[in-house]
């Protein structure tokens, strides 16, 4: 396999939508998790507030006493609601910078320019309506596996077998469902919605499957030892670069081993 042999003009073009999203991301992530993370410390100091009421007998409470509690609760329950209107914006924000510079992305790989570009936008957006879907339900499996299973490993130096299984059979759906939504950009580019569906299903070059697996092996340990070296800003952007290059350069091949069919 010519792995390596690919257009470098296309190839550079593809990086600058990739890089323009690493950098918003980062940009977008600082910002939101300053926010969030001053909502929590709100909701806790209320909390505690609470602890102190778990007795309460509003017969033998004060009006201030009462008020205080109703005071609690209220900003407890303001501070809720704002925590999660900042989670739904981000995920908005990030859908659609997603949505616009990786559609970008994908084009001009096809395309090697952009080319029918807001239709080809309009059929990528609705597509990862879906690809957010099935992701969303993966990642809450897995975080909901990974809690016990790293308990366990971390405090008790106790391996689970059942759980590291379900966890790496979750890792693996997840991949084939990025591989899978791979294939659907691709084809969006030639053929109706519908149609790049039928395509998804497929199944067809197997094999490039099996590279993602390796590039997603290869990557995580790129950010593990990178992470231990410094978890600096700066060392996240370069860890990105890095794993931008990667992707950007699988994507370039995946596309052109689909287009000689």
């Amino acid at each position: 396999m010519k792995i390596i042999n690919l257009n470098k003009k296309t190839f550079f073009k593809a990086l600058i939508p990739e890089f323009l999203f690493l950098f918003i991301f980062i940009l977008i992530s600082k910002f939101f998790i300053s926010k969030i993370y001053k909502v929590i410390v709100i909701i806790q100091s209320f909390q505690n507030n609470l602890n102190q009421y778990q007795n309460f007998n509003i017969d033998n409470a004060t009006l201030s006493e009462i008020n205080e509690l109703r005071s609690s609760i209220f900003n407890v329950t303001n501070s809720v609601n704002q925590l999660i209107i900042y989670l739904i914006l981000f995920a908005i924000i990030i859908f659609i910078t997603y949505n616009i510079l990786h559609s970008i992305q994908w084009n001009i790989i096809y395309n090697e320019k952009l080319t029918n570009y807001k239709r080809y936008l309009l059929k990528f957006a609705v597509l990862n309506i879906f690809f957010s879907a099935l992701m969303i339900i993966l990642s809450f499996n897995i975080l909901k596996y990974s809690r016990p299973f790293l308990i366990e490993y971390i405090f008790q130096n106790n391996f689970l077998y059942a759980p590291f299984i379900k966890l790496l059979i979750l890792f693996l759906l997840s991949i084939l469902v990025i591989y899978l939504f791979f294939i659907g950009y691709v084809f969006l580019n030639k053929y109706s919605f519908l149609q790049s569906l039928k395509e998804i299903f497929k199944f067809r070059k197997i094999y490039l499957f099996f590279i993602l697996i390796i590039i997603f092996f290869i990557t995580s340990i790129i950010i593990r030892y990178g992470l231990i070296i410094s978890s600096s800003l700066t060392n996240l952007f370069l860890l990105g670069v890095i794993i931008s290059i990667i992707f950007t350069w699988y994507k370039l091949y995946l596309v052109n081993k689909l287009k000689t069919e």
